[in-house]
């Protein structure tokens, strides 16, 4: 990894991270045009900052932190107003939820145990992902009356919980068995 850190790819983050509290405030105060189109902007800088950092070979630590602290950071800030907005039901927010918390402490205990950690997102991980934004996304444009989802929301939400749940379970697995071999080796 090249360690120029201001560069175009950070700099794209940077603004998906700015964009996170004006996202919050824009649900508070039920601008949910504004606040969709925004989100998806955010959303769509995602794959935008990480097609130039590989492809302008401007890959770095810091931009792979900025990174992932944005998308955590947009992702549970939108959740969460929208399911106080009444939005997304409890149950879909708090798999969400419970989901990334198992993943943080098991990474965090791993690399108690091993002394180093490695992160590498698996396909469900990534399908996770892209799932929890695309629900949001559809959540934020069908209040804001751009889309009529009505009939569509109870499956989106079953849908986004059941990836989560079995996401969830796959990374358990995956880090447990890491583990083992750690301990095992140890």
């Amino acid at each position: 990894m090249s360690e120029r850190v201001l560069n175009l790819p950070n700099i794209i983050t940077l603004l998906r991270i700015a964009a996170v509290p004006v996202v919050g405030w824009l649900i508070l105060h039920e601008r949910w045009e504004a606040a969709c189109w925004l989100f998806l902007a955010a959303a769509v800088s995602d794959g935008i900052d990480g097609l130039l950092a590989r492809g302008l070979d401007q890959l770095t630590q810091l931009g792979a932190a900025l990174d992932t602290v944005a998308d955590k950071a947009l992702g549970v800030v939108t959740l969460v107003m929208l399911t106080q907005a009444g939005a997304i039901p409890l149950w879909v927010t708090l798999a969400i939820l419970l989901r990334d918390s198992i993943i943080v402490l098991g990474a965090l205990s791993y690399r108690g145990l091993a002394g180093h950690l490695e992160i590498h997102p698996t396909w469900l991980g990534k399908t996770h992902m892209f799932a929890e934004f695309a629900l949001l996304t559809l959540v934020l444009a069908g209040l804001a009356g751009v889309l009529d989802l009505a009939a569509w929301l109870q499956p989106l939400f079953l849908t986004v919980f059941a990836i989560a749940v079995v996401s969830g379970v796959q990374y358990v697995w995956i880090w447990s068995a890491k583990a083992r071999r750690v301990r095992a080796a140890g």
